[in-house]
């Protein structure tokens, strides 16, 4: 259904914070979506091969602290411009147009998925995904319809999530700054 690809190799502290636009383990950590507006910089030189994210590409952490937060991922939705991907992470590019990217992303934020790929995480004190061991495994995705509305679904639930936050957010500024004028 897809091939995986690492992500970047042989780069040092000094490679970091200028040249081309790269994907940090961070955002794949935090996101169900990464935009191409969502990264930092890294040094690639003209003749070096590296692997570049596509749109609709799962996403991975690759490492570590826990075996729980092993293989969390996200979909990459943006297509202007070449993008790489942090060395801690591994994409899958999906040449099978079976599945959905946007529903793709939830999918691989589920409970059921996570509990599927757990016992691949292996290490004692620094947690590594078996990615060969991860390619094999096999997932059940309903129809392409059924994908869309799914993820319709979730995405307006995620939306008002987002709102809900904002103003709670907004709601304990809005407290703070009346008790600071009663209690001068």
């Amino acid at each position: 259904m897809g091939e995986a690809y690492s992500g970047l190799s042989g780069k040092g502290g000094d490679d970091f914070g200028y040249g081309e636009p790269f994907i940090t383990y961070m955002n794949v950590y935090q996101n169900t979506y990464i935009s191409e507006k969502d990264y930092e910089l890294v040094q690639i030189a003209p003749n070096e091969k590296q692997n570049s994210v596509q749109y609709g590409d799962a996403l991975f952490t690759l490492s570590s602290e826990t075996p729980e937060e092993v293989g969390i991922g996200a979909v990459y939705l943006g297509n202007t411009q070449k993008l790489y991907l942090n060395s801690f992470c591994f994409g899958i590019h999906f040449y099978d147009e079976r599945v959905l990217p946007q529903y793709l992303a939830h999918f691989i934020s589920s409970s059921s998925f996570r509990r599927a790929i757990y016992p691949l995480a292996q290490g004692s004190t620094r947690f590594n995904l078996q990615k060969n061991d991860f390619m094999k495994m096999k997932f059940l995705l309903p129809s392409l319809e059924k994908q869309g509305h799914i993820a319709n679904t979730l995405d307006a639930l995620h939306c008002r999530l987002a709102n809900e936050k904002s103003l709670t957010e907004q709601y304990i500024l809005l407290k703070k700054y009346l008790l600071s004028l009663m209690f001068i």
